[in-house]
């Protein structure tokens, strides 16, 4: 009689229940960042006044509202299995995206949000602990820090480099549609099929526009050994708000990550590496 081997979370782990269920729960968590920071960047647009939000804001609000702290609990444990999810996915690739550069650039990108939403969880739970953020972003922080080490500039430099490289990963998944082949289309209905493509689209690409910008402070911050010249996500928005037509351009972008948001919540029901049998 053979007896059924049970997949190993530790050599498998994306074969594993309790993963995918974070990963799930991560999306959610992710989608609630990203609403809140659009809302409050077009609430800044709108009022003429005030700075666009990023993604430490929109955790500090989440702070605010009652019970406050156990939704920084929840949320921080929903950011920290979203980080777990995409490293799972940068190491062990269960998307089979290959190791081409096309497929390298994938995972990288896996591995540097995994970073980000990592450090976005800690936020939330030192938040929920009573011990400020500090304020801001946090990019000039985690930049003068890493300046400090040998060959700190260099690695900055690099950094940025990768961000610009996931920020052209997301318009490309945008203007080709590639985000649809890790998703379950043919479980959605007619309508929402329509309203995925259309918040992916729009959300992917305002995420592309934030991360340039991003990525583009990290390579001149290097450049000029200046970690106060970095930026966060509150920052490339305020940058995208002091352009030409900048208000109007703000309200584009904000509305944007509102819709990459709502995005987020689709791929808890339909991402096809969230749900093995779809």
């Amino acid at each position: 009689m053979e007896i059924p081997v049970r997949p190993n979370i530790f050599t498998q782990p994306e074969n594993s229940g309790w993963v995918r269920t974070l990963a799930r729960f991560g999306f959610a968590a992710k989608g609630l960042v990203y609403v809140l920071i659009g809302a409050l960047s077009l609430q800044a647009a709108f009022s003429g006044g005030g700075r666009a939000a990023g993604e430490h804001e929109a955790v500090g609000v989440l702070g605010e509202q009652p019970f406050g702290q156990a939704l920084l609990i929840v949320v921080g444990i929903g950011l920290l299995g979203y980080a777990l999810w995409r490293e799972v996915l940068a190491l062990k690739d269960p998307g089979h995206v290959g190791h081409d550069a096309k497929g390298t650039a994938e995972r990288v990108g896996w591995a540097v949000s995994g970073v980000i939403s990592a450090g976005l969880a800690i936020t939330a739970f030192q938040l929920a602990l009573g011990r400020g953020s500090g304020g801001g972003d946090g990019s000039h922080t985690w930049v003068g820090k890493v300046m400090e080490q040998p060959f700190g500039g260099v690695l900055v430099g690099i950094a940025g480099l990768a961000v610009i490289a996931v920020a052209v990963q997301q318009l490309r998944k945008a203007m080709r549609s590639r985000f649809a082949r890790d998703l379950s289309t043919q479980r959605m209905s007619p309508p929402e099929r329509t309203w995925v493509f259309r918040m992916a689209r729009v959300g992917l690409v305002s995420r592309g526009v934030v991360l340039g910008i991003i990525g583009a402070a990290l390579i001149q911050a290097a450049l000029a050994h200046d970690p106060g010249q970095s930026k966060g996500v509150g920052e490339a928005l305020s940058t995208v708000a002091a352009s030409p037509f900048g208000s109007v351009l703000l309200v584009l972008v904000a509305a944007g990550l509102c819709a990459y948001g709502v995005y987020m919540f689709f791929c808890t029901k339909y991402s096809k590496l969230a749900h093995p049998a779809a």
